[in-house]
């Protein structure tokens, strides 16, 4: 049970779940917000920056089924803990590497440990929740990461500066704050390891994952769809948007830390209110709303060359696409039998590592190729992300239950 009763808190398992998952954010925001530009610092090409960037998504293609059929039937903390120790050695090492294999080889790695953290989180979460807390417990699950994320992305901006300034070589400073990412990983252990699980109820744990995958093909497929367009957009612009900001309006990498901090801050707010909009909108319904609400700011970010639109475009673009991913959790386990929680979340992550193992590549390329065209990029994925609210739409919204709009029951749908 997730809350104690009477008292409206969240269980000690899930306490230290979300500590854990508050310091795996702080270190998920480091690389993420300084991985490119110390890239780029080592003279690497667009292109070739956005095939180590898809090195983590190769990462996900990989071990997204795999870990499914793992959690479907072994408890979730050992999971957590070997992904978590994963992701330390991947990113201690990362800066360090000598070449470009070297370092496609420690990104691939912590796609692996990524995906494995993710694929366990919605299971997780479903489990340990009562009936009326869950879309609030998704919600904040998603704000801690990226509340810890605002810290992690801040930090490491004031360290880069600082140790610029101490070793008078940026790539170096940008070295060390990214091997800090690791650190941060490693210290998630202590937390997960103080989980204490919930039974799982009965007919959870799939006895044979490839018949319920078969027997679950259309509905997996349903769920994926929509997060594959969304990763073939993504991928093309979001690795990059650190040198956009470099590339139009000559940021520091302090000053793109800072940004990427705000945006997190701004999204955590977000999903607190999601609740309120599921409330409202149902789940099929939030989740087109915000993706069709992120298109204008998207726009904005492609044509202006002002930096204070520039930069408004960026956070509402952010706050609005990011707050449907708890809506849509919710929804996907909500809307998947109980056998099936585990593996409809692997296919879900496959199909986006997919995407994202796709375009960050020809993202670079179309980049390197048109003199960094950063309109015409983002036009494309303003595309994809039409195609892909479109497709949420058609295909998911006959799985929303008739009954519950803001607040999900505890039974499997069949």
């Amino acid at each position: 049970m997730a809350v104690d009763a009477g008292e409206g808190r969240f269980a000690p398992g899930v306490r230290a779940f979300l500590w854990g998952s508050a310091l795996m954010g702080a270190a998920w925001a480091i690389p993420w917000s300084l991985l490119a530009l110390f890239l780029d610092r080592r003279g690497f090409s667009k292109e070739e920056i956005g095939l180590v960037v898809s090195c983590d998504a190769w990462g996900k293609v990989l071990i997204a089924l795999p870990a499914a059929f793992v959690l479907a039937r072994r408890p979730t903390r050992p999971v957590l803990l070997a992904a978590t120790c994963a992701a330390g050695v991947a990113y201690a090492l990362l800066p360090w590497m000598p070449n470009l294999h070297a370092l496609m080889a420690c990104t691939l790695l912590a796609g692996l440990a990524w995906s494995v953290h993710f694929v366990a989180i919605a299971p997780f979460l479903y489990r340990h929740a009562r009936v009326g807390e869950r879309a609030r417990l998704f919600g904040w699950s998603e704000a801690v990461h990226t509340g810890a994320a605002v810290a992690g992305a801040w930090g490491s901006g004031r360290l880069v500066t600082l140790l610029t300034a101490q070793l008078g070589n940026e790539r170096e400073a940008l070295a060390w704050a990214l091997a800090a990412a690791g650190l941060l990983a490693f210290s998630s252990a202590w937390p997960y390891a103080r989980i204490v699980e919930a039974p799982v109820e009965p007919g959870e744990r799939a006895a044979r994952p490839v018949t319920v995958f078969w027997r679950e093909r259309a509905r997996l497929a349903r769920f994926a769809l929509p997060q594959l367009c969304i990763a073939l957009g993504a991928g093309l612009v979001i690795a990059f948007l650190g040198l956009y900001f470099q590339d139009r309006f000559g940021l520091a990498p302090s000053a793109v830390a800072d940004l990427n901090a705000v945006g997190w801050l701004l999204m955590t707010l977000g999903y607190l209110l999601t609740p309120r909009l599921q409330a409202r909108f149902g789940f099929v319904g939030s989740i087109v709303v915000l993706e069709l609400a992120s298109i204008p700011f998207f726009l904005v970010l492609a044509f202006t060359h002002s930096l204070p639109f520039a930069v408004a475009g960026f956070l509402a673009r952010g706050v609005l696409m990011n707050a449907a991913t708890p809506v849509l959790k919710n929804f996907s386990i909500h809307a998947t039998p109980r056998d099936a929680r585990a593996l409809q979340n692997g296919v879900t992550s496959l199909a986006s590592g997919v995407g994202w193992a796709i375009s960050p590549r020809l993202g670079g390329w179309l980049l390197d190729h048109t003199g960094n065209d950063y309109a015409r990029l983002i036009c494309i994925t303003v595309g994809l992300y039409v195609i892909a609210a479109f497709a949420t739409w058609a295909l998911l919204r006959r799985l929303e239950p008739d009954v519950g709009r803001g607040a999900v029951d505890g039974r499997a749908s069949a």
